[in-house]
C-alpha cells in the first residue's frame, strides 16, 4: 500500500500500481463480461504507447525522488541469455500450439489489445518494447523495492507486485490473469538470479512481440469474418 514514508511520486507511483491500473482493467474486464467485447478502435494502439510513456515518467519520477537506480546491476551472463532463448522458444510452440483452441469471446476481447492487421505491426513493435520496459522498471524494479522496504517482507512484496501485475491485465479473463501470474513469478525470478532488470526487460519485449505476431493471422482473419458479418446484418 501506499505509503507515508515515501515523496510525492512515490505515493503517486503506489496508487498506479495497486489500485489505480488494477482497478481500471477489473472495470474493463467486468464491461465485456459475458457479452460481446466493443469493436477495437483504430486508435487504441497509440492510447497505449501513451499510456506506458506517462507510466514510465511516473516510474522514473519517483525513483529520482527516492534515489532508486533501476538499471543498475551487472550484464546477464552468456548462460542466461541462452536459457532465455530456449525458454522464448518453447513460449513460442506453446502459443502456436494452443491458437486453435481459441473462442470467439476471447478473439474479440484480444482485438481490443493485440493487432488485427500487419499496418499494426510497428506500432506493436512499440508497444512491446515499451510494456518491457515500463513494467519491469515498476513491478519488478521499483514497486519490489518499495514494498520490501515498506513492510520488511519479501514475501509479502512479491505477492503484491504478482497480484497487482496479474490483475492489470484482467481483460484477458481469469485464465489470462493466471498466465500472468505466471510470467510475472518467472520475472521476478529472473530478476533475483540475474541481479538485475536487464534480461527481464528483453524477454518481457520479446515475448509480447511474438504473442502479437502469432495472433496477428488468426485476428486479421477473425476481423474479416467480422466485418462480413456485419455487412451481411446492414
Amino acid at each position: 500500500m501506499p505509503t507515508t514514508e515515501l515523496g510525492f511520486f512515490g505515493q503517486q507511483f503506489m496508487i498506479w500500481v495497486l489500485i489505480l491500473i488494477p482497478g481500471f482493467e477489473i472495470f474493463r474486464y467486468i464491461q465485456t463480461r459475458g457479452k460481446k467485447a466493443p469493436r477495437p478502435y483504430p486508435f487504441r494502439h497509440r492510447r497505449a504507447v501513451v499510456g506506458q510513456v506517462v507510466f514510465l515518467v511516473v516510474t522514473l519520477l519517483a525513483a529520482r525522488e527516492e534515489r532508486v537506480s533501476l538499471l543498475s546491476g551487472p550484464f546477464p551472463s552468456a548462460i542466461f541469455c541462452v536459457l532465455a532463448v530456449v525458454t522464448l522458444a518453447i513460449m513460442g510452440l506453446r502459443l502456436r500450439h494452443v491458437r486453435a483452441n481459441l473462442s470467439p469471446l476471447w478473439l474479440e476481447r484480444a482485438r481490443l489489445v493485440l493487432p488485427d492487421h500487419p499496418s499494426q505491426i510497428p506500432w506493436w513493435v512499440v508497444i512491446s518494447a515499451m510494456a518491457g520496459i515500463s513494467e519491469e522498471c515498476a513491478y519488478r524494479g521499483l514497486a519490489m523495492r518499495f514494498l520490501t522496504g515498506n513492510n520488511g517482507s519479501f514475501w509479502l512484496a512479491l505477492s503484491l507486485c504478482v497480484l497487482a501485475f496479474a490483475v492489470a491485465h484482467a481483460i484477458q479473463g481469469w485464465r489470462g490473469i493466471l498466465t500472468t501470474a505466471v510470467m510475472a513469478l518467472l520475472m521476478h525470478a529472473l530478476v533475483y538470479a540475474t541481479k538485475s532488470l536487464y534480461l527481464a526487460i528483453m524477454v518481457h519485449a520479446v515475448y509480447d512481440l511474438m504473442v502479437g505476431l502469432i495472433a496477428l493471422p488468426i485476428l486479421c482473419k477473425f476481423a474479416k469474418q467480422q466485418e462480413l458479418k456485419q455487412g451481411v446484418v446492414v
